[in-house]
């Protein structure tokens, strides 16, 4: 008499997707995806005022072909108010800032 796992193996497949689903991707996203989650609301609203800021001067200062000379101002004038330049979050609100100066621009 032969038993056929089969069933019994995607039940076993299942269950573990449902705990990953649950559990463990919830948990990735919580440590891994929000860098800034330590942060209070207004800690946040500093840090894109002075991100908001630091762009519009590097508009200002610079010509639209150095763009790395721009981001490299933000950076210089965030580290130099003691902001962590090194984290993608920071460089995802950069972008966001110069997306929001071109569109109030036009």
């Amino acid at each position: 008499m032969q038993i056929d796992l089969t069933q019994i193996i995607l039940a076993i497949i299942t269950l573990i997707g449902a705990v990953i689903t649950k559990y463990l991707i919830p948990l990735l996203k919580s440590k891994l995806l929000n860098e800034d989650s330590k942060l209070s609301e207004t800690q946040r609203k500093l840090i894109a005022i002075a991100i908001e800021t630091a762009v519009g001067a590097a508009e200002q200062i610079y010509n639209s072909e150095e763009g790395g000379k721009k981001k490299a101002y933000v950076k210089a004038v965030l580290q130099s108010q003691g902001f962590d330049v090194d984290t993608a979050a920071i460089d995802a609100a950069i972008e966001d800032a110069v997306l929001k100066l071109h569109a109030q621009l036009k």
